[in-house]
């Protein structure tokens, strides 16, 4: 019967519709059958070129798993789209399922007032579980001040994301905001190493030196380059995260031999390092370096690097005989 109501909403919406500015923080859950999984979702930028993320909450064996991801959002004539991308952040207790994650919704009411419900999908990327993972339901969800501390607002807080939205965000202390639409990049493939370098975190109080590391330090292990990423900036912010459960991982960071981060435990919240390249070449090796295993080996994070207005979310993991390590190439 809900599909049946979505349905005439869409048929019979009139175009005028689209006035409404659908940029913000929406909350709610998604509905199938009986049961309802909480579910937020955050809209930027402007009905020419929409962008965002999402959080879903389910329960497993009783405990709470939480994840966020990058969102495709598309404007149509009397409703928008909504495509899940890139899995940003998770503390689940499994391996995360290869789903794609479809909607399409409406929007009822003005400004504080307004409500999208709509419908969903998903559908299986694994061929030997196309059925396995394909579920069908209903969306809704209601739109919050911009400034509400949702589970969504906090961990895009967390990972220094808010400022990039095109609506007005809490800012943290100490932090200029801004407001550019998100644009998120997939790194090209491929492999080297060179040079060396000298460290300068941007807009910071304090200077932070490069300090040489042993040479034999690293050599005890093997190095495997992960991702080859391309960069035109002078600056490259780097962020880094435990990916998935808290459980004590500590990380070193090595940038052409020079250690920018020294002994770091990775969490929820962002360790964070700006590191000037301008005078570094046009190929540099950046290696995570893992100083224990934690409490569930391997040690595993996520580094998201930003390059100007590009980021890039790059998921890496090491123990004691193994680095991680990403190539970072300047574009021509």
């Amino acid at each position: 019967m809900a599909d049946i109501k979505i349905a005439l909403i869409l048929f019979l919406l009139p175009v005028k519709v689209f006035a409404q500015d659908i940029t913000g923080v929406w909350t709610g859950y998604l509905q199938i059958g009986d049961n309802k999984l909480p579910y937020e979702l955050v809209i930027s930028g402007s009905d020419k070129k929409l962008s965002g993320y999402s959080l879903l909450v389910f329960t497993f064996d009783g405990v709470e798993n939480v994840g966020v991801k990058t969102m495709v959002v598309k404007m149509k004539r009397a409703s928008i789209s909504i495509e899940d991308g890139e899995l940003i952040y998770d503390n689940y207790t499994t391996p995360p399922k290869k789903v794609k994650f479809y909607g399409s919704l409406v929007w009822v009411g003005r400004d504080s007032n307004m409500t999208l419900a709509g419908t969903f999908a998903t559908r299986s990327l694994d061929m030997r579980a196309l059925n396995e993972n394909s579920f069908k339901g209903t969306i809704h969800l209601q739109k919050k001040n911009a400034r509400v501390q949702t589970k969504l607002v906090s961990k895009l807080s967390e990972m220094d994301l808010l400022k990039e939205l095109s609506f007005g965000q809490p800012k943290k202390k100490e932090e200029q905001a801004g407001s550019t639409n998100v644009k998120i990049k997939e790194p090209d493939k491929g492999t080297r190493t060179t040079k060396t370098k000298e460290t300068t975190p941007a807009n910071e109080k304090q200077t932070v030196k490069a300090t040489e590391i042993s040479s034999a330090r690293p050599a005890k292990r093997e190095t495997e380059i992960i991702q080859t990423v391309s960069f035109r900036s002078d600056s490259l912010k780097i962020s880094l995260y435990d990916n998935g459960e808290v459980d004590g991982d500590t990380v070193s960071v090595i940038l052409n031999g020079k250690l920018i981060l020294s002994k770091k435990g990775l969490s929820t919240n962002a360790i964070t390092e700006t590191i000037r390249v301008s005078d570094l070449g046009d190929s540099l090796e950046l290696i995570m370096y893992a100083e224990n295993l934690g409490k569930i080996p391997p040690n595993t994070g996520l580094l998201i690097l930003q390059d100007g207005s590009d980021r890039y979310h790059i998921r890496f993991s090491g123990d004691l005989q193994k680095n991680s390590a990403i190539i970072l190439k300047r574009k021509p």
